[in-house]
């Protein structure tokens, strides 16, 4: 069965779980999933033990699949985390132009409609925003006002091919922040997976406290059920 597939069968219980129950992992997934997979396989071995010592016998047969369900979560999530981080980096190395293109633009229009009072006060406020999200606003408004008053800029000598520029870098540099502070895309599905990982280590620790008690005076199979708790 694929991880996705496993996934959709935890799906309704995974959404279900109460955010103040959710546990955060104390060790990488990778070895979280390894190691229900192995208890798995070891807890079959001695289920009829385990069950007679009051062990719910799904908790064992949940392990498989809740271990996928956890993989592909993790998956989901290190994606949205390498997005983010990419556009991050590229924001970073970015934006010093767009601010830079911002500052152009409105060097040339203030000169270029410095005759014209009602622009002038539409610059003037372009003027004083502040704040990644108001470049991106500026740069599109400048590229509007640039559009609707060509004469002018024509007189001064501007250069069209900015008012295009700061359309197309305002639309880059939207989607760019909008990634850069995915916050929300990336703490939905980081919670997804500690949901996961809640209900996989609720029933791998309960799993080994009920071998341990089985196999109290049985070192060969107690060190089989070695509990994920640090």
């Amino acid at each position: 069965m694929e991880f996705q597939q496993e996934y959709e069968i935890w799906k309704d219980r995974i959404e279900n779980l109460a955010k103040e129950n959710v546990k955060l992992p104390n060790k990488p997934i990778d070895e979280v999933t390894a190691y229900a997979e192995a208890l798995a396989i070891e807890a079959n071995k001695d289920k009829e033990k385990l069950l007679a010592a009051g062990l719910n016998s799904d908790f064992i047969d949940d392990l498989p699949s809740l271990s996928g369900a956890l993989r592909y979560c993790q998956a989901i999530w290190m994606s949205d985390y390498k997005a983010i981080d990419e556009a991050q980096k590229e924001w970073k190395l970015e934006s010093p132009d767009a601010y830079q293109l911002r500052k152009e633009m409105l060097h040339h229009l203030s000169f270029a409609y410095r005759g014209m009072d009602d622009v002038k006060q539409k610059i003037k406020r372009i003027r004083g925003g502040s704040g990644h999200a108001d470049m991106i606003q500026d740069l599109l408004e400048l590229s509007v006002l640039a559009e609707k008053y060509p004469e002018p800029l024509t007189k001064i000598g501007f250069d069209n091919t900015l008012t295009t520029k700061a359309r197309e870098v305002s639309n880059r540099m939207r989607e760019l922040l909008a990634m850069a502070n995915g916050s929300e895309m990336q703490n939905g599905n980081k919670l997804k997976r500690d949901k996961t990982f809640t209900l996989l280590s609720l029933r791998t620790i309960e799993i080994c406290e009920v071998a341990r008690y089985v196999f109290w005076d049985n070192e060969s199979r107690l060190s089989v059920y070695r509990s994920l708790r640090s």
